[in-house]
């Protein structure tokens, strides 16, 4: 015989409590708790913590690309989908020797001429 188990749930955020309450502890809302049933098969990642329902929003949209600081170096450009977007981080990673300082301290010059820059690195040990 399936058990059934109740949930009150906040229909502002969607948390979910064991119990009823005057005020979300969550969103801060009041009287919005609402009580629902939940089967006790349900698998517990499913059951009593679900969260609110949020429309989805495609990839295309009317969002303009974010303007790039070009290097000049074609292929890290290309690489970087047109150069750098300003006040981003990139990460650059590659085995020991094939040249990843090299090349950042190539596009470092090549952006100091038109733009501020900071070069960080973390280099291995110094023996």
């Amino acid at each position: 015989m399936l058990q059934v188990r109740s949930s009150f749930v906040c229909q502002a955020c969607g948390t979910a409590y064991p119990k009823w309450s005057g005020r979300c502890d969550s969103c801060g809302a009041w009287n919005v708790l609402v009580e629902e049933q939940i089967p006790a098969s349900v698998p517990k990642g499913l059951g009593s913590k679900k969260g609110r329902k949020v429309p989805f929003v495609g990839l295309r949209g009317n969002e303009k690309q974010a303007p790039r600081r070009v290097s000049g170096i074609a292929e890290f450009d290309h690489v970087t989908g047109g150069g750098l977007v300003a006040g981003s981080a990139t990460l650059v990673g590659g085995d020991p020797g094939i040249g990843k300082s090299t090349l950042l301290l190539q596009v470092a010059a090549a952006l100091s001429a038109n733009f501020k820059c900071a070069y960080i690195s973390g280099e291995e040990a110094i023996d």
